[in-house]
């Protein structure tokens, strides 16, 4: 009897690994992040959509985009319906090359690669995002011949 619960007990220590990741997973705003499964994947589910975005690479790679500030969560699931993966995932911080400016209340997002440029970002002061939008969707429709 001691040998079966040892066993059981030895069983549901490697598969907990699998299921449940212990620190929240985090992504930033317009990047992704690659994840590796440890087994096959048949279903992935993103709690809040408009958070993060995930593309199945192939059954044991996912690609994890950050879409706006948040948390939500992440669950993944193998052909028997068994959790394999779930964790919480942070979306937030800016990229490393960039510049957040608040003045009267309202938030302004600069990229700094070479010189700062203005650049959208969720959150921003609307009238910036439209702003900055505007010459965004002008350039590439230039590109795009219209």
């Amino acid at each position: 009897m001691t040998k079966k619960i040892l066993a059981a007990l030895a069983f549901s220590l490697v598969l907990a690994p699998a299921a449940l990741a212990s620190d929240p997973f985090q992504v930033k705003v317009d990047e992704t992040i690659t994840l590796k499964l440890a087994a096959p994947a048949n279903s992935v589910v993103i709690g809040n959509a408009t958070v993060a975005d995930v593309s199945v690479h192939d059954a044991r790679t996912l690609l994890i985009t950050g879409k706006a500030f948040g948390a939500t969560n992440l669950t993944v699931l193998d052909r028997g319906g068994n959790t394999i993966y779930s964790s919480e995932l942070i979306v937030g911080g800016e990229p490393d090359d960039g510049l957040t400016i608040v003045r009267a209340g309202g938030t302004y997002s600069y990229s700094c690669v070479d010189k700062c440029r203005a650049t959208p970002m969720v959150g921003d002061d609307p009238g910036h995002f439209s702003s900055v939008m505007g010459t965004v969707n002008g350039k590439s429709g230039s590109a795009k011949g219209n």
